[in-house]
């Protein structure tokens, strides 16, 4: 794997022996096409597990519904993100406010559901989790948050049609050439901890190995590493609570 630095981009290019040695052997084309199509999950999809070209950004992507949104509600929304981090209490009345005016915006969920989860309202957060998911299950940062509830409550099962059983970006989002790096790390880190739990462990590391390069201090990563490469005093915790 190369990666370059373009104008602000990280454009990862990757060879054929270089996706073979983090990912395995691809199977032929008209087996990937066919396990696509049929669209039943199963525990691992091994033919959907690719990794294709696109660019990772770290400026902003706007999104459609936010881009629409007026100027002011914009500026409130960036104050509100960081609130709902460093003084969650109070960014709460006015994202709730702002879910019901504008209930179309999937980024007021996510920040509503941070500020939930800051002041230990978990029933609260997951709620509009969920109900962020049901109302737009395309949206990845829905998928995400959904998804790692799901791994929460050990529901791997659920995992695979939640990213239409597409591990790999491109793939989910086909007419996207550019992802944030967020994005990424988010995407990425979720599928290995599901590839960790349901016991593929070598998978689980392969995207650890490219996590590790392009965000080495992420919660993400540091998970993974826990997971994958426990301390002997993690080994002895875990026997203890076995």
């Amino acid at each position: 794997m190369l990666v370059h630095h373009i104008d602000g981009f990280v454009r990862f290019t990757y060879d054929e022996e270089a996706m073979q040695r983090v990912w395995g052997k691809r199977e032929p084309m008209s087996k990937r096409h066919a396990t696509r199509t049929k669209r039943t999950p199963s525990p691992l999809p091994p033919s959907t597990v690719l990794v294709t070209p696109y660019e990772i950004t770290t400026e902003p992507i706007i999104d459609g519904p936010y881009k629409r949104l007026p100027e002011d509600v914009k500026a409130t929304l960036e104050r509100l993100y960081t609130l709902a981090q460093t003084r969650p209490r109070q960014a709460i009345p006015e994202l709730e406010i702002l879910l019901h005016t504008y209930p179309h915006v999937p980024n007021i969920y996510n920040y509503l559901s941070i500020a939930y989860s800051a002041v230990g309202e978990k029933e609260k957060a997951e709620h509009i989790v969920a109900e962020n998911y049901r109302r737009h299950p395309d949206y990845l940062f829905a998928r995400l948050n959904y998804a790692e509830i799901c791994l929460m409550k050990n529901d791997t099962a659920a995992i695979p049609s939640i990213f239409n059983n597409n591990f790999d970006l491109k793939l989910l989002y086909p007419k996207r050439k550019r992802f944030h790096i967020s994005e990424i790390r988010g995407f990425m880190g979720v599928i290995g901890l599901y590839f960790h739990a349901i016991g593929q462990h070598d998978l689980a590391q392969n995207i650890y190995d490219v996590l590790h390069h392009i965000a080495p201090h992420h919660p993400y990563t540091k998970r993974l590493k826990r997971l994958l490469h426990p301390t002997i005093l993690q080994r002895l915790f875990r026997h203890v609570k076995r």
